[in-house]
């Protein structure tokens, strides 16, 4: 596993929300699967969160964020990092999110704006 870099220059919120990301099944018989979790931490450009499976870095994969009294926002995001919780099983993931056209990106960026404003 790799250690989560501490190099972000974006202020953080450390906000429990309930993340769902979609992955590819490994066998070509068998449809996406998705997993449920929760955001630690969530920048404008980044989101980490903690799952109970492991997942491939590098990966991207698209971000469903479901938060109370808000609509989803739908995000594209790439596993930079992650780390090992060896007491719980858990793992942390680090997700880059991307600028891409099939996302909510500019809607996320809004939100993040508007918690730090507060």
């Amino acid at each position: 596993m790799t250690t989560s870099p501490e190099h972000r220059v974006e202020t953080r919120l450390e906000l429990e929300e309930t993340v769902f990301i979609e992955v590819l099944s490994a066998s070509a018989d068998s449809d996406t699967n998705v997993v449920m979790c929760s955001s630690l931490d969530l920048s404008a450009n980044g989101i980490q969160v903690v799952v109970d499976q492991d997942i491939a870095l590098g990966s991207i994969l698209r971000l469903c964020i479901d938060m109370p009294d808000e609509e989803p926002i739908l995000l594209v995001g790439e596993i930079m990092w992650k780390r090992a919780d060896t007491a719980t099983g858990d793992i942390c993931l680090g997700f880059l999110l991307f600028e891409s056209d099939d996302s909510d990106i500019a809607e996320w960026k809004q939100w993040v704006a508007g918690r730090l404003a507060n």
